[in-house]
């Protein structure tokens, strides 16, 4: 084999220097990449596109199978009726006699853009003799403040929350429908106002996320003028609270829950959650998809592994397994998994939490994944692709508090803009 011409003067000390720095290197940059290409990553960015080949493709015909029988939005009833008529041959001018057929076609359309209401409010002003004080009545369309109505105010809220519109599409979207000359700054400025509203019903949220006995948590990236920030979910049965912090760290759970909250957090693995919390459930997607890596990137034990994770996980969820037994299967498992040098760091992750991978076998109305949380902060994360960054920690307050309310009724099963335009008008 030929040397390289930078090897040839060097002694076999200084060769095997030169190797162990390579080496080092070597373990270097597999690290770093690890950040980019890991279990979790997703797979519009995973790297390793070997591992998770192109499906083949179907000999099956596209569409539905023969004598599927389809389905049609119902036809609604018409809301007018217009009727054709035609007295003469287009093509040759003959006068037409009698119809001889009828045909009838429902449509849907859209109206045409309708004209703003404008609406002018006399107020008129009371001093009541009694208690001596100026009273003045109310109106539920009359906005506390400014001249734009709670209903508009409730639609630009949905506009930049639920269909994800920058503000300038926002304001765009408004003044194309409506002819209004409304400016970003100015939709920035309503949903200001609307949070304001908002905020003791964000406070009632926090209430009662804290005195819930059955909570899920999960934590995503922000970033506040290129700052890393943090905005974490707690999600209960019926309250989704969103908040903003700093750090990830412990002190962000201890101020949402309590140093003595008593109930059970299903969580990822986040070192923070069991400095607070004593019962957890570890989430087992989580497990899994760690597992999986390792399997494809090793074989032998990783690959048993993850054959016997992925079993046990089955009677966890079809509760065919006991809490005792479970335990018992696990540290076997742990005990083989050791023996394997590229397994130690994942044996250590499942003997560091070892009951709380089962917490859900002692109380059957825990779940064993943390996968509600997660879909909660998919909205937030398909927003952070398109605004990237907030400028200021109003942002972040005005985000975390409309955030946090409208996920609350919509797992309430109540409509958004109803409860919008009634908060605005009480």
């Amino acid at each position: 084999m030929k040397i390289p011409p930078h090897l040839a003067n060097l002694s076999k000390r200084d060769i095997i220097r030169y190797t162990l720095s390579l080496e080092s290197r070597i373990e270097e940059l597999e690290k770093r990449l690890l950040a980019y290409d890991n279990a979790h990553t997703p797979p519009s960015k995973q790297q390793r596109k070997d591992h998770y080949p192109k499906p083949e493709g179907s000999s099956r015909k596209r569409g539905a199978p023969k004598g599927h029988e389809g389905t049609t939005r119902p036809t609604p009833e018409p809301t007018e009726t217009k009727t054709l008529n035609l007295e003469l041959c287009p093509d040759c001018k003959f006068p037409l006699g009698k119809v001889t057929r009828l045909e009838r076609r429902v449509i849907e359309e859209l109206p045409e853009p309708q004209p703003l209401r404008v609406i002018e409010f006399l107020i008129p002003h009371y001093e009541c003799k009694k208690c001596n004080k100026e009273v003045i009545p109310v109106h539920s369309e009359l906005p506390k403040t400014g001249r734009l109505g709670n209903n508009l105010q409730s639609q630009i809220v949905l506009a930049k929350y639920e269909d994800r519109l920058p503000h300038r599409k926002v304001a765009s979207m408004l003044n194309r429908q409506y002819n209004l000359d409304l400016s970003p700054a100015t939709i920035v400025d309503v949903q200001k106002r609307v949070a304001d509203h908002l905020q003791p019903e964000y406070e009632k949220i926090k209430t009662e996320v804290k005195n819930s006995t059955r909570l899920h948590a999960d934590e995503t990236g922000a970033k506040l003028d290129g700052d890393k920030h943090w905005l974490w979910v707690f999600l209960s049965k019926l309250y989704v609270l969103f908040c903003f912090s700093k750090k990830r760290e412990a002190k962000v759970i201890e101020d949402i829950l309590g140093m003595d909250y008593l109930g059970i957090l299903t969580v990822d693995g986040l070192k923070a959650y069991p400095k607070i919390v004593n019962f957890i459930q570890r989430c087992w997607a989580h497990l899994l998809r760690e597992a999986k890596f390792l399997a494809q990137k090793h074989e032998g034990q990783a690959q048993k592994l993850y054959k016997f994770l992925c079993e046990l996980f089955r009677m966890i969820k079809a509760k065919i397994i006991t809490y005792e037994k479970a335990i018992q299967q696990m540290k076997l498992e742990i005990g083989f998994t050791k023996g394997c040098q590229e397994l130690r760091k994942f044996a250590g992750l499942l003997e560091n939490g070892l009951e709380q991978w089962f917490t859900c076998l002692l109380y059957p109305d825990v779940e064993p994944t943390n996968n509600k949380a997660e879909r909660q902060l998919r909205e937030f994360v398909i927003q952070r692709k398109i605004y990237s960054t907030f400028r200021s920690e109003e942002g972040l307050r005005i985000t975390e508090t409309i955030l946090s309310v409208l996920a609350t009724w919509k797992l309430q099963g109540k409509n958004p803009l109803q409860m919008l335009r009634l908060n605005l008008s009480s």
